[in-house]
């Protein structure tokens, strides 16, 4: 093994370690791509800009905002929700739906967080639901992310 070899395996090795081991973590994500109802966005927001994401284990939560912050930010539309949290060896899977009434018979909007451990592939869509629950807006972005320290 060469030098840059183990050296990236070392960099990548602690990247992981912190995404394998961790109940709470954030994570910092560049994103390199764009799309709006799966095409390349006109306006970009996010291309080559930094976000973040929260992955949190203990609440079965992944996002751009922590757990904590939207349960305060979001007082009314927990009982409008539902989530599924899902985690293999290789991937962290988490869809979040937000429904129009606590029924939960009309989606309003929901979005779906693909994150790969090993790698820190990133893909978050975000879908918005007409009052039929039709998807008539999507947007998704794509990236690269590690641990933040």
């Amino acid at each position: 093994m060469n030098y840059n070899s183990l050296i990236i395996s070392m960099v990548l090795g602690i990247i992981f370690f912190d995404v394998l081991g961790n109940d709470k973590l954030e994570m910092k994500c560049t994103i390199t791509e764009e799309l709006e109802n799966n095409k390349p966005a006109i306006n970009k927001n996010y291309t080559e800009k930094d976000i973040f994401i929260f992955i949190d284990r203990v609440n079965l939560w992944v996002s751009d905002i922590s757990y904590k912050k939207w349960q305060n930010q979001n007082k009314e539309s927990v009982g409008k929700i539902e989530k599924k949290f899902e985690e293999t060896d290789k991937i962290i899977f988490f869809n979040f739906y937000e429904f129009f009434e606590d029924n939960k018979e009309k989606l309003e909007s929901s979005f779906k967080i693909t994150f790969e451990k090993f790698g820190g592939y990133l893909s978050f869509i975000k879908f918005y639901h007409d009052h039929n629950g039709k998807v008539f807006f999507s947007s998704e972005i794509e990236g690269q992310c590690f641990a933040n320290k």
